[in-house]
């Protein structure tokens, strides 16, 4: 298996150098994206993964995904929902690759954090907030490179999920 990063998208971490620099189009996307999933608790007892995962199938369906390419599900109640996004492939018959990121956080209480855990801050060249480098940083990066495809009518041979 080959893998591919798409220059400008993968790229969340941020630098002292870069922060002075403006943001390209694609990576102010990837940034929004990243900041909206920092700030939704997604925490189990406390928060929920629902609006998150809402949040990214908005983002998608935005950008013209078919709606049945864009599926939320979850168990009753609404407590902890997932995204699935499905993005065709040209060769239907080949294998599709399942790309896969988790939302959920361990449980943060305000109390033990200099800063608010779920408020995406930058200083000194560093992102603070729960999920910053575990998992919603990959989240972000998944959605963000999907959504530059769909934009550049890039269509993978096979199809990703």
């Amino acid at each position: 298996m080959r893998l591919c990063f798409l220059p400008a998208v993968a790229l969340i971490v941020s630098s002292a150098a870069s922060a002075q620099q403006a943001l390209t189009p694609n990576q102010a996307e990837a940034r929004e994206i990243f900041r909206e999933l920092i700030e939704i608790n997604t925490a189990y007892k406390a928060g929920s993964t629902s609006p998150a995962a809402r949040a990214i199938a908005r983002r998608f369906l935005a950008a013209g995904f078919p709606a049945g390419d864009v599926t939320v599900i979850g168990p009753a109640g609404d407590k902890d929902s997932s995204v699935i996004v499905r993005m065709p492939g040209t060769n239907r018959s080949a294998k599709p690759i399942l790309l896969i990121a988790h939302i959920d956080v361990v449980e943060a209480l305000p109390a033990d954090w200099s800063l608010d855990p779920f408020k995406l801050t930058e200083r000194d060249g560093f992102f603070y907030g729960r999920g910053t480098s575990d998992i919603k940083d990959g989240a972000a990066t998944l959605a963000a490179a999907l959504l530059r495809m769909k934009r550049e009518h890039i269509q993978p041979k096979r199809t990703l999920i």
